[in-house]
């Protein structure tokens, strides 16, 4: 899903504030940056893949994702499971070209995408929790683009948490959305399991 890259400009004011923070002008180069840029996108298709396989039994419940491969069934395990490979080993390989924290911060976001995709956790099934660790994506983004400059300090603690709580913010808008839209609420529990525990007034409230 190239299209969801867009996402990943969240790494930018990780950068930014290193910049604005330190004397480390002189340890940034671009191409760190770009190739910082290079690692996420491959990180997060990887996630996608792996998201795109697990919800195809569900996403067959929703108006419009069930229009999905997954959904209509044309995705096989072994292809899935090879790009997913391909993709991770990919992004990890190059990470390891950034720096210690940098590779390492870089296995938690793709460690996150398993967490919230993959039984037996899937926090994506648990209400409140689905929120709470697809947001911790953007402090993860935050410190991708910090580590980028400062590889061997880590930013304030004060702006990972509102960096987090941030995207917490904007993943229970997206919740919220998804759940006023929804056609046939009696079946919403069918496409996301979370929604047999939340309710309009409990997503609004979050």
């Amino acid at each position: 899903r190239p299209d969801h890259w867009i996402k990943n400009v969240f790494m930018i004011p990780g950068t930014v504030l290193a910049l604005l923070l330190g004397d480390h002008i002189e340890n940034f180069h671009s191409i760190s940056f770009v190739g910082a840029a290079v690692v996420l996108c491959l990180l997060s298709s990887a996630n996608y893949v792996i998201n795109e396989y697990l919800d195809s039994a569900s996403d067959k419940f929703h108006p419009m994702k069930s229009k999905r491969a997954g959904a209509r069934g044309e995705l096989e395990i072994l292809p899935v499971s090879l790009l997913y490979l391909f993709l991770a080993a990919s992004g990890i390989w190059l990470a390891g070209k950034l720096g210690f924290l940098f590779s390492l911060t870089s296995v938690a976001f793709l460690a996150m995408g398993a967490i919230y995709n993959v039984e037996p956790v899937r926090t994506k099934d648990r209400a409140y929790l689905d929120v709470l660790s697809e947001a911790i994506n953007n402090p993860l983004r935050f410190l991708l683009g910090w580590f980028v400059v400062i590889g061997d300090t880590l930013p304030p603690s004060s702006v990972l948490l509102s960096y987090w709580m941030g995207g917490a913010f904007l993943m229970a808008m997206k919740r919220y959305s998804e759940y006023r839209q929804f056609p046939d609420k009696a079946r919403i529990g069918l496409y996301r399991k979370s929604f047999k525990t939340y309710d309009e007034k409990k997503l609004l409230l979050s």
